[in-house]
């Protein structure tokens, strides 16, 4: 029993090792299996895609013999790919006589043998390697024979081994027919000048004579055309003719557009709107009134803004004016573009020197007459200042006699005093005259640093925060008149900038007694004045936020110009804002404005730690949600978004801590249900440290877009998901961006 069972075992160790043995020798036929069908499908994809090429070609092996032969081929030569295919019979559709065709050539490497078979018929193709072109004519081919023209080249697999060649052809029966008919004509047009100067021999000496100045003026007109067309083309203009009604159809542009625009002319040619569509939006309206407006026939001049190939705007002057031609009553628009936007950027570069000399000798004047004032407010307030430690000394001693000396309760009550309220009082008004002088002292000391003029001074290292101690010394009276709270959020480590400091100063100032004038009169005002250093620009910067009546988003875009002011009336001058840009960009850093009409404004400055470091920042939009897909689709449709993929673990914190490391965001648009916090808390924490900041929340649940009870905040707007994302785009472009 015992032997029969160990017999069993080993037949079934047997059974086991047999079947393992099968399985191990089939898993290689098993791959061959799928490399051939997977070659098979590559071999499948290449016929499909050279067989329905309208091209006519075919495709030998390194043994001459034909792999692929298409349907273009067949109806040009009549050759079923069936007759040929796996044959080296591919001469036949060419030739009377077996002859080698060039892709013959090229795969038995006999490139000399070219010439000798295509002599004078071929070049070598400057578009692919290994490859040569040639024409020819093929009588064989048709009824009458066609000419081709025909490419060869050799194919190689991915080792560089050769595989084959293939050949493209080209029908250009056609062409060549219509070459000789023009050929024919002309030969038949000299035939009959032959015969008519023949005819006309007595007068071949007159007609001689007019036919060389003819062909002298036509030289003559040729070389003027040349000149006028190099002139043209070589002037920094843009000529062109319109039609002088209708749609205003442009009829010629010259080439120069393409150097100053980056788009070709025949943008303009052959897109009816092209020009129109291209003009900024506010100038559109007037451009096309002005061509439409009947004149004179003089030159009219227009400037306007125009779109070029990297959506920036170039300033271009315009000058046309109406010319009929004398064949016909049409008339038509003759005109010039000028690119003149280098021009205006000198000529207001210019003018904003010339208000910051103004302003600097201004300035020096103020300078002077403070240095005075000060001067003569300090020989007096010396002279407190000096006196009140004596007067002090001296009350101590009375103090100390009258306390000793027991002057009856009675003798005060009939003064009309007590002991204890005229020592009480006579300390405080003491400590009232030391509190006065010392700051008195102190607002003398700045006007006088204030007076200062270091245009010519170096620059040093400058304690930001000192210089905004300084600002709100000089105007803070002012600025209190409307102000009911100054709230300072100065953080602590900030690193000194590198400056002037007087200058960095005036900015500050001026933006300051900008945040008080923007506050109306009886509104309880409040200003924010926050300076904190972001290591990612490494640059110190300093925001001053108030919640006046805001600016206008028509407006917001010329703040900086010189001479823009809205308060003129008040004797606004429109310098300030444009001197204080040309002087934080002096100092290599930049303004940012933020503004909502109704809600207030906030304008931040940039410093470089360093003074050289190029801070480059664009406005952008934060979108937080849990859905990275969804995230990836918005991340497409808007170029300035900032995604932010929500985790179990994020809080609130996280995303006020990245704005206040990210000042460029300008818009937070969040899903409401998050995954570490929900979005109606976000709202509230936002809104709570940047109240100018738009916040837009979404959600696809209609219960969460229902704010909480305990949430006083509300969002900007809030959406349905899924929404339309051209409306989205409406929504935050209505809202208004950061200017930086």
């Amino acid at each position: 029993m015992k032997d029969r069972q160990n017999s069993d075992d080993r037949d079934t160790s047997k059974i086991q090792a047999n079947r393992l043995h099968l399985q191990q020798s089939q898993q290689p036929a098993v791959k061959t299996k799928r490399t051939k069908k997977a070659l098979t499908e590559s071999e499948q994809r290449l016929h499909s895609i050279i067989g329905g090429s309208p091209i006519p070609a075919f495709m030998i092996g390194k043994d001459h013999r034909i792999i692929y032969w298409n349907k273009a081929l067949e109806e040009v030569s009549r050759i079923k790919a069936r007759k040929v295919i796996g044959t080296n019979q591919h001469w036949r559709a060419f030739y009377k006589k077996k002859r080698p065709c060039m892709a013959d050539l090229l795969v038995d490497h006999q490139i000399d043998d070219v010439s000798r078979w295509y002599k004078g018929k071929y070049i070598k193709s400057n578009l692919l390697d290994e490859a040569y072109e040639a024409t020819d004519f093929f009588p064989e081919l048709g009824e009458k024979g066609k000419w081709l023209r025909f490419t060869a080249a050799i194919i190689r697999d991915t080792a560089g081994h050769l595989v084959g060649a293939i050949e493209t052809l080209e029908d250009i029966t056609e062409r060549k027919k219509a070459e000789a008919a023009l050929l024919q004509a002309h030969d038949d047009l000299e035939h009959r000048v032959q015969d008519r100067t023949r005819e006309l021999a007595q007068a071949n000496e007159a007609l001689l004579t007019e036919l060389m100045e003819r062909h002298r003026t036509q030289q003559a007109l040729k070389e003027t055309t040349d000149h006028l067309s190099l002139i043209l083309e070589s002037l920094p203009i843009v000529s062109y003719t319109r039609k002088a009604g209708g749609d205003f159809e442009i009829t010629f542009v010259s080439n120069t557009i393409e150097e100053i625009t980056g788009y070709p002319a025949r943008c303009f040619l052959e897109e009816k709107d092209f020009w129109k569509d291209h003009i900024h939006p506010d100038d559109c309206q007037r451009v096309i009134s002005e061509l439409q407006t009947d004149r004179p026939k003089s030159t009219h001049r227009v400037g306007y803004r125009f779109r070029v190939m990297d959506d920036s705007y170039r300033w271009f002057s315009d000058y046309w004016r109406v010319i009929p031609l004398p064949a016909s009553l049409s008339t038509y628009i003759v005109g010039a573009w000028q690119d003149v936007t280098e021009d205006k950027r000198v000529r207001q570069e210019g003018e904003l020197r010339l208000q910051q000399m103004m302003q600097t000798h201004k300035l020096t004047a103020l300078g002077e007459v403070v240095a005075g004032v000060a001067h003569e407010i300090n020989n007096p307030i010396s002279f407190i200042a000096y006196n009140v430690p004596v007067l002090e000394d001296i009350w101590s001693n009375v103090e100390a006699i009258l306390t000793d000396n027991e002057v009856t309760h009675d003798v005060w009550k009939k003064k009309g005093l007590s002991q204890q309220d005229v020592f009480q009082h006579m300390r405080e008004i003491i400590q009232a005259f030391k509190i006065g002088g010392n700051r008195i002292t102190r607002i003398i000391s700045h006007l006088k640093e204030f007076s200062r003029s270091d245009e010519m001074t170096r620059k040093k290292s400058v304690a930001i925060k000192d210089v905004i101690q300084g600002a709100l010394l000089i105007v803070g009276a002012q600025v209190r008149s409307t102000v009911s709270k100054i709230d300072l959020r100065i953080d602590e480590g900030i690193p000194p900038t590198y400056g002037h400091f007087q200058k960095i100063e005036q900015v500050i100032t001026n933006l300051m007694m900008n945040a008080h004038q923007a506050i109306a009169a009886g509104k309880k005002g409040r200003m924010i004045v926050r300076c904190r250093y972001i290591e990612r620009l490494n640059a110190v910067v300093v925001d001053i936020e108030d919640n006046g009546k805001g600016i206008e988003r028509e407006i917001i875009d010329h703040i900086f110009d010189p001479f823009f002011t809205t308060r003129r009336e008040r004797g606004g001058t429109g310098l300030g804002l444009s001197i204080s840009y040309g002087l934080i960009k002096e100092h290599g850093g930049i303004i940012g404005v933020l503004s909502r009409p109704g809600i207030g404004s906030r304008f931040s400055v940039f410093l470089p730690v360093d003074g050289e470091t190029n801070i480059s920042l664009y406005p952008a939009i934060l979108f937080i949600d849990h859905n990275v897909k969804y995230l990836k689709q918005l991340k497409t449709n808007f170029v300035d978004a900032v995604i932010w993929r929500s985790e179990p673990d994020d809080k609130v914190e996280n995303i006020i801590g990245f704005l206040e490391e990210y000042p460029e965001v300008d818009i937070v648009v969040s899903e409401i249900q998050l995954k570490g916090f929900n979005g109606w808390n976000l709202l509230a924490q936002v809104k709570s440290r940047f109240p100018l900041m738009p916040v837009i929340l979404y959600s696809s649940d209609k219960k969460a877009i229902k704010p909480p009870a305990e949430i006083a905040s509300v969002p900007d707007l809030t959406l349905q998901k899924p929404f339309n994302i051209d409306k989205l785009q409406k929504i935050i472009h209505d809202l208004g961006r950061q200017r930086l």
